[in-house]
C-alpha cells in the first residue's frame, strides 16, 4: 500500500516514490502553470469577442474606403474629360455654385443651348446648363477656381455643326468682357474668367450695344 505522504495533497493522486509525487506537483500544480490557465468558458468568451471585433472592423473599413471612393473621385483623366473637367454618373454637389452668361454679338443676344456638358443616361460634367436662360452650373466634388474656356470646350463638343460656334469662339474678333457691369481689361484672356457664385459675365463681339443695355446683374430663381 502506497504511504500517505506519497499522495498529492491537491489532487489526491498517490505515487509509489517522492520524486513521482514531486515531479507531478512541479508539472501540474505549480503556481505558475495555474496562473496562466484559463477556464474553458473563458476561453471561448475572449475568442468570441475577437472574432466579433475583426468582424466589425472589417465592415467599418469596407464602409469608409465605400464611402471615400464616392466622394473622392479619381484625379486620373478619363476618356469622357474635357480640359479635366469629369463626366459622373451623378450631380456632384460638394463645391456648388451658379454663374450667369450673355453673349451679344453685333447687339443681339446669342444663343446658349441648353444641356451643355450632359450627355443624356450616361452622365453630367462638372460645368453645364439645364435650360436656355444662360446659368451655368458649377457641381463639382473637389473645390477649385473653374473658368469660363472650360466651359466654352464642353459647349463646342456638343455641338454637331460647330461652324457658327467656330465664327464667333474661334475667329479674329476678341470680345469685350464685363462682370457684373464693369468692364475687363483688354489684356485678360476671356477664357481665364473664373465663374464665381452670381457672377454676371457678358461677352460683347461686334459692335457694342448701348452702354445702359449691358447686363450688370441677374435674377437667379430661388435656390441657385
Amino acid at each position: 500500500m502506497l504511504n500517505g505522504d506519497k499522495k498529492c495533497d491537491i489532487c489526491g493522486k498517490p505515487f509509489s516514490s517522492r520524486s513521482q509525487l514531486q515531479h507531478h506537483k512541479q508539472h501540474l500544480h505549480s503556481p505558475n502553470r495555474e496562473s496562466t490557465k484559463l477556464p474553458r468558458s473563458n476561453t471561448r468568451s475572449i475568442i468570441l469577442i475577437v472574432v466579433i471585433s475583426l468582424i466589425v472592423t472589417s465592415i467599418v473599413f469596407g464602409l469608409y474606403l465605400a464611402t471615400a471612393q464616392q466622394n473622392s473621385p479619381s484625379r486620373a483623366p478619363t476618356p469622357l474629360a474635357v480640359d479635366g473637367i469629369q463626366c459622373n454618373a451623378n450631380e456632384q454637389l460638394l463645391f456648388h455654385i451658379h454663374a450667369h452668361l450673355d453673349i451679344l454679338v453685333n447687339g443681339q443676344h446669342m444663343y446658349i443651348p441648353s444641356q451643355i456638358g450632359i450627355i443624356p443616361d450616361k452622365c453630367i460634367y462638372w460645368l453645364h446648363t439645364h435650360d436656355e436662360t444662360g446659368i451655368i452650373h458649377i457641381e463639382s466634388p473637389i473645390k477649385g477656381d473653374f473658368a469660363l474656356g472650360q466651359f466654352f470646350d464642353l459647349w463646342k463638343r456638343k455641338l454637331n455643326n460647330s461652324q457658327g460656334f467656330d465664327n464667333v469662339f474661334n475667329g479674329k474678333d476678341v470680345p469685350i468682357v464685363y462682370i457684373n457691369g464693369s468692364k475687363v481689361p483688354s489684356g485678360i484672356n476671356y477664357r481665364d474668367i473664373k465663374l464665381h457664385a452670381h457672377d454676371e459675365i457678358a461677352l460683347v463681339y461686334g459692335r457694342p450695344p448701348q452702354p445702359d443695355s449691358i447686363p450688370s446683374t441677374y435674377n437667379f430663381p430661388q435656390g441657385l
